[in-house]
């Protein structure tokens, strides 16, 4: 940005030198799992450079004409160029990712060159991290009124010591190799609460809980309904003496409704459409619970469908 008057620069710097006094002071999370669901990003790297840059290096430079512009409008002027050296950007080789499940071979991490600004300042090339991504400088009040999404450089994340960033050790490594396995405990003390993160909304979906998903009644009532609204053409002679499995999946979200059929086994696909007209018609069910809280669960009912030779 192309200077600011000087009463607005002299008060970022005077906000900054106040932050540099002080001791960083956040705590981290209670548990490396509240960690991992706080973060965007979490990947097992390695540090291939390290270099001290200014914060206005961490942006799209069109963003910078674009903060310019929003400043002059204010009456401002700003020039973050200008602002020593102040941000650690470390380039790195991932070699596992954990979440966001970035297929890229290196990413840039950008932290507080200042400990007393949360900075982890503790990155050393050649040696091997477990980086949590937090919040950006960005977020900061000198700027909470301009409104800007697309303002950081692409392929880059922010940490700092309120993460759980850290050198990478086999026990960090086996937690999050725990973490995010297909299938987990959430809660050791409840045995039958086990879900899997979604890989796109990242939302708990439980397999098994302290109380399933019921519909209506219980069985005897899906049975009835599945013998009033499931009609299905006629098998084929070819299909004598043959026995076909179809399995539907769906989820019962914490209102009662489903969502995200979609088939898991299919032998004998002419009846996959009477099947979803089926599973459509099926009014809410009563939802899953983890102890007190209703659940998403995935509920997979199972068709088989036996064609008997004639004697």
């Amino acid at each position: 940005m192309k200077i600011i008057k000087k009463l607005f620069f002299s008060f970022l710097i005077a906000v900054a030198s106040q932050s540099f006094a002080l001791a960083c002071d956040c705590k981290p999370t209670s548990s490396i799992e509240k960690s991992f669901e706080q973060a965007n990003l979490v990947v097992h790297a390695r540090i291939l450079s390290k270099e001290y840059i200014s914060y206005s290096e961490t942006l799209l430079p069109n963003w910078l004409d674009s903060l310019a512009k929003w400043a002059k409008d204010k009456g401002q002027l700003l020039d973050l160029s200008t602002i020593a050296p102040n941000v650690i950007r470390v380039k790195v080789l991932v070699l596992k990712s954990y979440k966001n499940q970035t297929h890229l071979d290196t990413l840039t991490i950008f932290t507080p060159r200042s400990s007393a600004s949360c900075g982890f300042n503790e990155f050393e090339e050649a040696k091997d991290y477990v980086i949590f991504n937090g919040l950006d400088l960005f977020k900061s009040s000198e700027f909470k009124n301009y409104k800007n999404e697309n303002v950081q450089l692409k392929n880059s994340f922010w940490t700092n010591q309120c993460t759980r960033t850290a050198i990478a050790k086999q026990d960090l490594l086996d937690s999050l190799d725990l973490i995010t396995a297909p299938i987990r405990i959430l809660n050791p003390s409840v045995k039958m609460c086990e879900y899997y993160l979604d890989s796109l909304t990242n939302e708990r979906i439980y397999r098994n809980a302290d109380v399933q998903p019921q519909f209506k009644s219980g069985q005897i009532d899906l049975m009835d309904f599945y013998k009033a609204n499931a009609i299905f053409p006629p098998l084929s002679n070819n299909d004598s003496d043959t026995t076909y499995y179809c399995q539907v999946s769906f989820i019962i979200n914490p209102n009662g409704r489903m969502s995200r059929i979609h088939f898991i086994k299919s032998e004998i696909p002419r009846f996959e459409k009477t099947i979803l007209e089926f599973v459509k018609k099926m009014p809410p069910w009563f939802p899953g619970k983890c102890g007190s809280n209703t659940i998403s669960y995935e509920v997979i009912l199972t068709f088989r469908f036996v064609s008997l030779q004639e004697k």
